[in-house]
């Protein structure tokens, strides 16, 4: 069994899901892993990906590579948003396998990394699935979905469950580790900072997510009497709002790290910075993701 302690002198590409920036997020701890442990890395990813990994990374290669064609329409109903996409979907999917296989055999990538990316694997070389998620939150009746989840994680020689089995933050929806799969622990950027001793900021507002919600999230906030005064708004979308951080990622980092409360979805790579900063929270799942309620459950029963 293959764990990230054990890449080491290889070249490996991987590649985030685009959906929204938390998988770009917890990548950066994986990619700074395999780089000090002498990887050559590439990572393949869509432009505005690429501008966030550059402020981390100026020894790794980018390969362009085009992003699934997610469109959400902000009232919670993800299941359908997908399904109108399925047939784009599924031909991005084919696409993709098409590019990874050319890019392996012109580069001599010795290890594929997807994160959560279904179509990024190659029959050629080692290919990881990097996921929090075996078993998807559906409801009874979509147990289809899951099956297509299990088979499309099939094609991958190797999974890697970006959480810990001796203190779980995904709970349920990791468990029962496959046979060709390890427990890798938990990830933030944030654990390449030292610790903060002293918080100055009272409450940061993390928006995360696809941009509609992003959105929906930072105007809530905003228009809750019982938000913090001092509040300081950190997102990606293409909207300016008050009280926002517009520098790099570089300088919101140093925001989020001082912050005394972070405001944000209950996204699992938001739950992995949260444990990492040890600051209080006020999570809100986002409207229609049964598995952000589920992590926000249990992120209350942990934090007591």
């Amino acid at each position: 069994m293959i764990r990230p302690e054990d890449v080491q002198d290889k070249r490996v590409l991987i590649s985030p899901l685009n959906w929204g920036m938390g998988h770009v997020s917890r990548c950066i701890g994986l990619i700074h892993q395999l780089v000090i442990q002498n990887n050559d890395v590439w990572i393949a990813c869509d432009d505005r990906q690429k501008r966030v990994f550059e402020e981390y990374f100026s020894d790794v290669t980018f390969v362009s590579h085009a992003g699934y064609p997610f469109q959400f329409g902000g009232k919670g109903h993800f299941g359908w948003d997908l399904l109108k996409r399925s047939n784009a979907l599924r031909k991005r999917l084919n696409e993709e396998r098409e590019e990874v296989a050319s890019i392996v055999k012109t580069h001599a990538i010795d290890i594929v990394i997807s994160d959560h990316r279904y179509g990024f694997c190659s029959e050629e070389v080692p290919s990881i699935f990097l996921t929090h998620q075996l078993n998807l939150p559906v409801k009874w009746y979509e147990g289809g979905v899951n099956a297509l989840h299990r088979k499309l994680i099939r094609r991958f020689s190797h999974v890697w469950l970006m959480d810990d089995d001796r203190s779980s933050l995904a709970g349920k929806l990791s468990a029962d580790c496959p046979e060709n799969g390890t427990y890798i622990g938990h990830y933030s950027r944030f654990a390449l900072y030292p610790k903060k001793e002293v918080k100055s900021v009272e409450a940061v507002l993390v928006a995360s997510g696809p941009e509609s919600y992003a959105v929906q999230l930072i105007e809530q906030v905003l228009n809750d009497p019982s938000t913090p005064s001092g509040l300081h708004v950190v997102h990606a979308t293409s909207q300016n709002f008050p009280y926002q951080c517009k520098g790099s990622w570089r300088e919101k980092d140093a925001l989020i790290r001082s912050a005394k409360l972070i405001i944000s979805h209950s996204g699992y790579s938001t739950l992995m910075d949260c444990l990492e900063l040890e600051a209080e929270t006020r999570l809100t799942p986002t409207k229609g993701q049964a598995e952000q309620e589920y992590l926000l459950q249990l992120w209350k029963k942990r934090k007591g």
